[in-house]
């Protein structure tokens, strides 16, 4: 289980990203009610009638070099941390938005 900071933290970067996507006039943005599930967000263009959901991640950096089992050390300090979408957010066709906080 997540510690409190990292929730907390998590709370601010999809606050800050349903705020930019409302600045849109022509954008609606839901989120789920009980905040499970493979999506964050889901907007609705109202112009086009198109719909796309969203999974919110903060942006991490690396802190450490990593060395790979053959032995090579690949320089990977302060470089972002990127996520994977699951088999279920492929299938949905779900976008990452990476936020700093």
């Amino acid at each position: 289980m997540a510690n409190r900071t990292t929730n907390i933290t998590g709370l601010i970067a999809e606050l800050k990203v349903q705020l930019r996507l409302a600045d849109n006039p022509n954008m609606i943005v839901f989120t789920p009610l009980g905040g499970n599930g493979p999506v964050d967000i889901v907007t609705l263009d109202l112009t086009t009638g198109e719909y796309q959901g969203y999974d919110v991640k903060s942006k991490n950096y690396r802190k450490k070099d990593y060395t790979g089992k053959d032995g090579y050390e690949r320089k990977r300090i302060g470089s972002l941390i990127h996520r994977s979408t699951t088999p279920e957010q492929k299938r949905l066709k779900v976008k990452i938005i990476y936020a700093t906080i």
